[in-house]
């Protein structure tokens, strides 16, 4: 396990990698395992986040998206997009990077697409 830095009540640095693996249906991302989750599908997919930090403690995480078939993801209500707009998911064989953030317990996640296609 890596050595963090804690500024503010923020943890910088040493992502925990929480592997996902390859999954079908549901796919529950446990923010206590880590910052960063790698995702291959093989079918559709409903992701769900759990235990994020308390409200007042920030958290951001990395999800990596890489099907191994055309496949669709749904991301819980409480994820707020650029402008209201899901990214599309990647194609069979594409590599897409999205980034979340919370500060509020979980109530809100912001997403971002941070890399389309990246295969």
């Amino acid at each position: 396990m890596s050595d963090f830095v804690v500024k503010n009540g923020l943890q910088l640095g040493g992502s925990v990698k929480g592997s996902v693996g390859t999954v079908t249906g549901n796919a529950t991302l446990d923010l206590s395992t880590g910052s960063a989750f790698e995702v291959t599908p093989t079918a559709d997919v409903t992701f769900a986040f759990s235990n994020p930090p308390a409200a007042g403690n920030a958290q951001s995480f990395t999800v990596l998206l890489a099907p191994s078939a055309t496949v669709t993801f749904t991301y819980p209500a409480s994820v707020k997009w650029p402008s209201g707009t899901t990214p599309t998911a990647p194609a069979d064989g594409e590599t897409d990077l999205l980034t979340f953030y919370t500060d509020d317990g979980g109530t809100t996640y912001y997403g971002i697409q941070r890399g389309d296609n990246m295969s």
